[in-house]
């Protein structure tokens, strides 16, 4: 298949189409599934679709690890990549205004809107990564926001996944309650990654 394929990519868009091409790779799965999460992540698709596919592929403790391994080295790669390549490469892969926001938030806030930003999935992985490497932010505060950070919306994706094998209803339900628990933890957390700081 072509890599622009629309058909290639409902293969990450379906968790038993994912896992059919994940067993299909014998040995090299565990790299499949860690690659499929750094390729996601680079690209304008919600990497909580290979998390759930990673969920059903491995089950819950692997698929997370997997997933977890996948994002970090796509966070670590971006990152580099922005500090490598600078601004006018970066302002040509993602929206300005998107970025400029985020590199005020960070200023302003720090760690604290880091991991806050990792936590919420609604927050675009390319825009934390690259705009993290454009930021004055460290190495240290980056790898640690991002390592804690994406551990639990990671965890709960991937758990979505496995309870879709186990019985597709409850997955789905469970999947529904994971955005609505995101969601109120995205409003309630409001005052210290929204545009303005509170007072």
């Amino acid at each position: 298949m072509e890599l622009f394929d629309a058909e290639f990519w409902s293969i990450f868009m379906d968790p038993e189409k994912y896992r059919a091409m994940i067993d299909g790779m014998g040995p090299w799965a565990p790299l499949g599934a860690i690659g499929a999460m750094v390729v996601v992540s680079f690209l304008p698709l919600p990497a909580e679709t290979i998390a759930i596919a990673n969920g059903a592929a491995f089950g819950r403790l692997e698929g997370f690890v997997l997933s977890w391994i996948g994002a970090m080295v796509a966070a670590i790669l971006a990152f580099c990549l922005a500090r490598l390549l600078g601004r006018p490469i970066v302002n040509r892969l993602l929206p300005q205004k998107a970025l400029a926001r985020f590199e005020k938030q960070v200023s302003q806030r720090g760690a604290v809107f880091l991991l806050l930003a990792r936590m919420i999935p609604f927050i675009p992985y390319t825009v934390v990564n690259y705009g993290s490497g454009l930021s004055p932010v460290t190495i240290r505060t980056y790898l640690w926001t991002s390592a804690v950070g994406m551990a639990l919306p990671i965890f709960a994706f991937v758990s979505v996944g496995a309870l879709m094998m186990e019985q597709a209803w409850i997955g789905w339900v469970t999947l529904l309650a994971v955005f609505g628990f995101f969601a109120l933890f995205a409003y309630y957390t409001r005052p210290w990654w929204r545009e303005e700081p509170s007072r």
